[in-house]
């Protein structure tokens, strides 16, 4: 754990030590998600107070709303709905192949899959019209890169917002499926429509880009360990330690929410006082010493240490299995599918997407 002074002025604490992250994710009272605020780049305090969180971001609810409104979410993203939603994640995978096949190589893997899977799935998740789907890409993307302006972020969640909105109003007046639509009718007297509409956002900014990375740069990693990606697609590989060694050695969320100690407490041995921000940093964290030898090295047969890609307790990712199943189905599938699989530029002209909610690289171009 050490102090950091970040570009903003702001100074934070950078926990780095599995057991001090693990406690910080897990104590929603001491540590508050309240401000919000998301990334490595958390802004001074401002005069007057940070101002309230907009309705239905509850990422930024203090414990008891936040209990509230993952309640109410939890079935949604139940091993039971999961289970349902298995033949459509392969349906899609295999459609996106088969269009990679048919065009032929190059392709660029990060647009043609990575990417085209899982927005897929969680936009036919949340029941979003395909014909809406591009320019609420667009949105996502600004809001999740941490280099750009303000102002044009600033457009585009309230583009976002209001897309929301109306698209709430919309399930109310008539039935339409998908996840948004059953909320309203399992929770709309609870719940206002300002409130859906921002769950609805939440969910889509938290809903696939993580996913997104972790299949581009786990296809990357396993391309540079062919034995690795060898042994998946003739099945002597446990795929799910596999999901969980890229999850683990990929850590494609660094950092998530900037969170404030809401008392004086000690971490690490070390006081932070009431009002500080903490930042933890996953990939340190989930490579730490005290998991077991050699995390540095990724290793698909190894027994799966803990991790924390996905948080923890009542700050774990809700949509955690989804993201598991759409990892395993589409990257075993991809090998096996394309077993001359290869990159088709030198890999010192990849660009990676360091300053981004969801690590990633930016276009990955394969041959076979």
């Amino acid at each position: 754990m050490t102090r950091i002074t970040l570009s903003t002025g702001a100074s934070a604490w950078m926990v780095t030590r599995y057991t001090d992250v693990f406690q910080v994710i897990s104590d929603q009272a001491r540590f508050s998600s309240e401000a919000a605020i998301d990334g490595p780049i958390p802004v001074p305090m401002p005069e007057g107070g940070f101002p309230p969180p907009r309705p239905g971001f509850f990422s930024t609810y203090g414990p008891r709303e936040h209990g509230r409104v993952r309640r109410m979410l939890n079935a949604e993203f139940s091993a039971r709905r999961m289970r349902e939603f298995l033949p459509r994640v392969e349906t899609v995978v295999d459609d996106c192949l088969d269009a990679i096949d048919r065009l032929g190589p190059p392709a660029d893997l990060v647009a043609d899959f990575a990417l085209a899977v899982p927005s897929r799935l969680f936009f036919e998740l949340l029941g979003i019209p395909e014909s809406d789907r591009p320019g609420l890409l667009s949105h996502v993307d600004m809001l999740l890169d941490f280099t750009a302006d303000p102002q044009d972020q600033a457009v585009a969640f309230g583009e976002l917002d209001t897309y929301m909105s109306g698209f709430v109003g919309e399930c109310r007046r008539r039935t339409v499926p998908g996840l948004v639509g059953r909320l309203i009718t399992s929770h709309g007297a609870e719940l206002s429509d300002s409130e859906v509409a921002g769950i609805a956002a939440q969910l889509l900014l938290a809903g696939y880009a993580t996913t997104s990375g972790t299949i581009a740069l786990g296809v990357l990693l396993l391309l540079y360990h062919p034995d690795q990606a060898a042994a998946l697609r003739d099945g002597s590989a446990d795929t799910d330690h596999a999901v969980e060694e890229l999850l683990r050695h990929l850590s494609v969320v660094a950092f998530g929410k900037v969170f404030t100690a809401a008392e004086d407490t000690t971490v690490g041995g070390q006081k932070v006082r009431a009002g500080e921000y903490v930042l933890c940093h996953l990939p340190s964290a989930n490579r730490d010493r005290d998991l077991g030898p050699g995390l540095d090295r990724f290793d698909i047969s190894r027994e799966p240490p803990p991790h924390l890609a996905f948080g923890h307790g009542p700050r774990h990712c809700l949509g955690a299995e989804l993201a598991r199943m759409e990892i395993r189905i589409g990257i075993s599938r991809l090998l096996r599918r394309f077993p001359g699989l290869r990159l088709a530029v030198p890999f010192d002209e990849l660009r990676f997407t360091p300053m981004n909610a969801a690590y990633s690289v930016e276009s990955l171009p394969v041959a076979w």
